[in-house]
């Protein structure tokens, strides 16, 4: 339950990244949302294979993440006309750089500790 909110909470934040106007918006767009999307992405896989230990989530999220990341890099045609549509380039990103490659790891490392509770929490109920 606990992890099932959390990643609703968590892929709202995501969202509300692309569409945030104010102060700092070009570093919340492009950047502060791969940190959500880690943790996002974290959370569901530590849900749909409940068995693994918390870091293999968090290295599956940031497999796929880093490999989106390099297909903007070589801008396959397919993926450019994908990411046209709004909800496809929320999803998949539509530029390539390395400094987003911080922000999945600040993600990924945040996931880890936030896995980490959750199990810490789960044994601490289950005595």
């Amino acid at each position: 339950v606990y992890k099932l909110t959390l990643m609703v909470m968590v892929l709202i934040t995501a969202l509300y990244t692309k569409e945030y106007h104010g102060q700092y918006e070009l570093i919340i767009h492009n950047k502060v949302g791969g940190v959500f999307y880690v943790l996002f992405f974290s959370l569901l896989f530590s849900v749909m294979f409940r068995r693994w230990k918390p870091w293999w989530p968090v290295v599956m999220a940031l497999g796929i993440t880093s490999l989106l990341e390099f297909i903007q890099y070589f801008r396959f045609p397919f993926m450019v006309e994908l990411t046209r549509m709004k909800v496809f380039a929320y999803l998949f990103g539509n530029s390539f750089s390395w400094i987003d490659f911080t922000y999945y790891i600040a993600g990924g490392v945040i996931a880890l500790l936030v896995l980490l509770l959750l199990e810490a929490r789960a044994k601490q109920e289950s005595m």
